[in-house]
């Protein structure tokens, strides 16, 4: 039995017959039930098939993200059945910053059963999360999450999640009589990846921070629909939300691809990705793809009995996409600022060493170029040492805060630096914002260079 949380086998009392450690297969159905139990409406509602479905399409072979045994979970060992009474997960990605890859470990299908909750248990499950990305070599965590609750983690919001456009099903232009539509919607099917893998990889120029998806990664995708545990059930009783459909032109060839929800839960439709290839109009293409989802819409099922009949397509395309030009604000006329990504990064030192070739080939094409000098940074329980040597970062490396010095030449809260680092916002911003950020002009030139805020779109890939 393992001391390490990162192990297999390890295990920890927790105390009043609580005990955690890793899961096996033969978990999965006591995941489902808490699982299902925590994520329904109120504490009467019945518990759905649809969300124990979510752990049996993510522990079975197969699942891109994680396996059978990356749920942490605490079980109740007085308890005659030991049951699981809180868990989460261990997903795991890669990222990329400006080009260069890193691993990202995301704690996923976080629960606690009520009567378990304010005990510590959370705490206890990140703690082995963590220590299991640690040892895969992730420089970073990410969640998406409810608001505030990770910043007890370690967690900052340091990213743009989603950001909505709604449209309502009455402004969609109807199509002229005795005209044939330009582009129409197919199923996608496996001989589709090398256009999938192409189109969503068209994104990448565009965003600082990116989430690559390999070829696997579609065929992943694209096979979930055909799991015979899925076939023949309506959607709102499987776990999977949206399905891959791509877009063609009057000749059948492929011009793009479109994610649209399988079910909804009120009164609009919701579309999670949209791409086409750059030699296709999106002023063209708009009308035909607005019918086509509008007429999506409203054959998908509602959650829920007295959702009513669905009144508009919600497209979450974060907080700028072609399609919200070529519709324009007349037809996409309300508009939904983006959530945020919570981002964890343990080893600040050890993650700028990782990005270094980006940061010098900015100051290389800055007013800076060929800089040495150290940059000291104030973190307020730590500090940091930026050493540039003829324009390459040299060193980077915690340092101590000394009872008597002088002030370093800039400063942040430790977690808002993030913001910075990630593009999230400019230096500017944060002055603005947080009076505990400050710079001194040198320092601010520096960190202009080094850190620009720039947009990054970090799409999901969640399709459970």
């Amino acid at each position: 039995m393992s001391s390490s949380p990162a192990e297999p086998t390890y295990t920890r009392d927790l105390g009043n017959g609580l005990l955690c450690r890793w899961s096996t297969a033969e978990d999965a159905a006591k995941i489902a039930h808490c699982f299902a139990t925590v994520h329904r409406p109120n504490a009467d509602a019945p518990l759905t098939p649809r969300e124990a479905d979510v752990i049996r399409i993510m522990m079975a072979p197969g699942f891109p993200f994680m396996d059978a045994g990356d749920f942490a979970i605490v079980e109740d060992v007085s308890q005659p059945d030991h049951p699981v009474v809180a868990c989460t997960c261990y997903w795991r990605h890669t990222w990329s910053y400006a080009g260069i890859r890193f691993g990202v470990g995301r704690p996923e299908m976080v629960a606690t059963l009520p009567e378990y909750r304010n005990r510590g248990l959370v705490r206890a499950l990140f703690e082995m999360v963590h220590a299991r990305s640690a040892a895969n070599g992730d420089l970073v965590q990410a969640i998406t999450g409810i608001a505030y609750f990770y910043r007890q983690f370690g967690y900052e919001y340091v990213l743009d999640l989603e950001g909505k456009r709604y449209v309502s099903l009455a402004a969609i232009p109807e199509l002229a009589q005795d005209v044939s539509e330009p582009y129409t919607l197919r199923l996608a099917t496996l001989d589709d990846t090398p256009h999938l893998t192409a189109l969503y990889d068209q994104g990448r120029n565009c965003s600082l921070v990116w989430h690559e998806a390999d070829a696997d990664f579609w065929r992943a995708h694209l096979a979930s629909w055909d799991d015979p545990a899925v076939q023949g059930k309506d959607s709102t009783h499987t776990a999977l939300y949206s399905r891959l459909y791509m877009i063609v032109d009057a000749e059948g060839a492929v011009c793009g691809y479109v994610l649209p929800a399988m079910r909804r839960r009120g009164k609009a439709a919701w579309v999670f990705a949209l791409e086409l290839y750059p030699h296709v109009s999106w002023l063209a293409a708009m009308p035909s793809l607005l019918r086509a989802l509008r007429t999506h819409g409203e054959q998908i099922p509602a959650v829920t009995p007295d959702a009513g009949a669905v009144r508009e397509l919600c497209f979450m395309l974060g907080r700028a996409h072609p399609a919200y030009t070529a519709m324009g604000e007349t037809i996409a006329a309300r508009y939904e600022p983006p959530y945020a990504w919570y981002l964890r990064v343990p080893d600040l030192p050890r993650f700028l060493r990782h990005i270094a070739p980006v940061l010098e080939q900015r100051l290389a094409g800055s007013i800076m170029p060929g800089h040495s000098g150290e940059l000291m940074i104030e973190l307020y329980r730590s500090r940091l040492k930026l050493v540039f040597e003829r324009g390459r970062l040299t060193s980077v490396e915690p340092a101590a805060v000394l009872a008597y010095s002088d002030d370093p030449p800039a400063g942040f809260p430790p977690l808002i630096f993030l913001q910075l680092i990630f593009g999230y916002r400019s230096l500017a911003q944060l002055r603005a914002t947080y009076p505990d950020v400050y710079a001194e002009p040198e320092a601010a030139v520096l960190l202009n260079i080094l850190f620009p805020e720039m947009p990054s779109r970090v799409d999901n890939l969640a399709y459970v």
